[in-house]
């Protein structure tokens, strides 16, 4: 039987939280969570990075702020704009999430068989992947959406057939069967050096497209 918890007894003087406070307490976990993911290093990284996640998601669902950035695993879905705002993906309006694409912050794709309309890959918003895809997107401007999603979302055999999102994140896509001890190794790696790898693995791409037009 799951214990029922009563939110209003975690606060001082029995407050209930505020959406202000909801937001401020989500920004500092997102800040601590991509911190100790830059930061932790040495032969426990795997082990700090564990305790630190589940006493972070035990804390939000605690407050009743279990947002879907804190997910474990790197979702395939696709979410309209309206979506992306309206669930809590992000802390921007409609407008500032485009702006942020045209910025090379995030990217969206426009649906197989649509002229019009765009959708948003969800794992692109899973902490840490904000904070490190913008210098990756930057290498793919002028190229399709469609060949920058194929290029996020194929495995690649230089990073042991990981993909690029699953390398930048550090997490496995949800419908990834298993890992293997090899690509987990690598998923552990710090973030700045998961960085790294997919931008030359980035940069390679575009070498061999630049050759193949050229």
């Amino acid at each position: 039987m799951t214990p029922h918890v009563n939110h209003h007894a975690l606060l001082p003087g029995h407050q209930e939280l505020s959406g202000s406070d909801l937001r401020l307490i989500e920004q500092f976990s997102r800040l601590v969570s991509t911190r100790l993911d830059i930061l932790a290093q040495g032969p426990d990284r795997s082990r700090l990075l564990d305790l630190a996640t589940r006493a972070l998601n035990e804390a939000r669902i605690a407050l009743g702020t279990d947002l879907p950035s804190t997910q474990a695993r790197l979702p395939v879905s696709k979410l309209k704009v309206s979506e992306v705002v309206e669930q809590g993906w992000v802390e921007l309006s409609q407008a500032s999430l485009y702006r942020a694409v045209d910025n090379k912050r995030f990217y969206c794709v426009t649906p197989k068989g649509r002229s019009i309309g765009k959708e948003f890959p969800a794992w692109q918003f899973i902490q840490p992947v904000p904070e490190l895809i913008a210098p990756v997107l930057a290498i793919f401007t002028g190229q399709p959406s469609s060949e920058i999603h194929a290029f996020w979302v194929s495995s690649a055999e230089e990073l042991n057939d990981l993909s690029p999102a699953e390398m930048l994140a550090g997490k496995s896509f949800e419908t990834r069967a298993e890992i293997h001890s090899s690509q987990q190794a690598l998923l552990d790696l710090p973030a700045r050096e998961r960085l790294r790898k997919v931008i030359t693995a980035a940069q390679w791409q575009q070498r061999g497209m630049a050759d193949i037009i050229g």
